[in-house]
């Protein structure tokens, strides 16, 4: 059985706020920045394939996302106007995203 927390009912990104709103079968809404996404892509570019290799990224306060890709049934990537997409957000990381 699926956990409500981590299936998501719809996607929304909002461009000029900047912020993607995601609506959860639990009845939750997160509301994630785009600069937040950007940062915290968790792709081995940005976080590397261990702990250590993580990169601090910044500069991204005017990101925006420019498409949102479903993967399979469990997951986006984001396109960001910086030309990064390399990034596939599970459902499990976007919830706890919303939680930092």
């Amino acid at each position: 059985m699926s956990d409500p927390r981590t299936q998501p009912l719809e996607i929304r990104p909002l461009m000029i706020s900047r912020v993607m709103e995601v609506d959860w079968a639990d009845g939750h809404t997160s509301r994630l920045t785009f600069e937040h996404l950007r940062v915290e892509c968790p792709c081995a570019e940005c976080k590397g394939h261990t702990p250590d290799q993580a990169q601090i990224i910044t500069g991204k306060e005017h990101v925006s996302v420019v498409e949102v890709v479903p993967v399979g049934h469990y997951a986006v990537q984001l396109h960001f106007s910086d030309g990064h997409n390399t990034g596939i957000f599970t459902w499990e990381y976007l919830r706890r995203l919303d939680a930092e």
